[in-house]
């Protein structure tokens, strides 16, 4: 079984109270587990950037959910493709809570390699950074 991810960033369309971003995000992880999709959301107050990761046909329907979703908009695709293993085996979906700097440095970094590639480009450690609370952007 190959795997596939997908990384895009949007804008929140409307403003977005903290109940119902989490309950995005919950309805969001049952539908990944049930799928086998794993990954993580970024959000800084006004854009998401989310990496979705799991068996190809998961990925596409997790990313058919989210191009279907009225929260957001102007989604725009960073990266997409077969890669090599998981980064978020454990994480159906788990949201970081980012500045701006942080998720613009991210959406902004070089994807380019990070499908089936033998290195992991700048952009999946600045991404492991933040998961892992290491991040800075001074």
């Amino acid at each position: 079984m190959s795997l596939e991810a997908v990384v895009y960033t949007s804008r929140v369309s409307k403003r977005i109270d903290p109940q119902d971003l989490q309950a995005l995000v919950s309805d969001a992880e049952a539908f990944n587990r049930a799928a086998d999709v794993s990954g993580v959301l970024l959000f800084d107050g006004g854009r998401f950037l989310q990496y979705l990761e799991g068996p190809g046909e998961g990925v596409a329907q997790a990313y058919g959910r989210v191009r279907q979703a009225s929260l957001h908009t102007g989604i725009a695709e960073i990266a997409k493709g077969v890669t090599g293993k998981r980064l978020f085996r454990h994480w159906p979906l788990k949201k970081f809570d980012v500045d701006s700097i942080v998720l613009g440095s991210i959406a902004r970094a070089d994807w380019s390699g990070f499908v089936q590639g033998n290195r992991r480009p700048g952009a999946v450690d600045h991404l492991l950074d933040v998961v892992n609370g290491r991040f800075n952007h001074a």
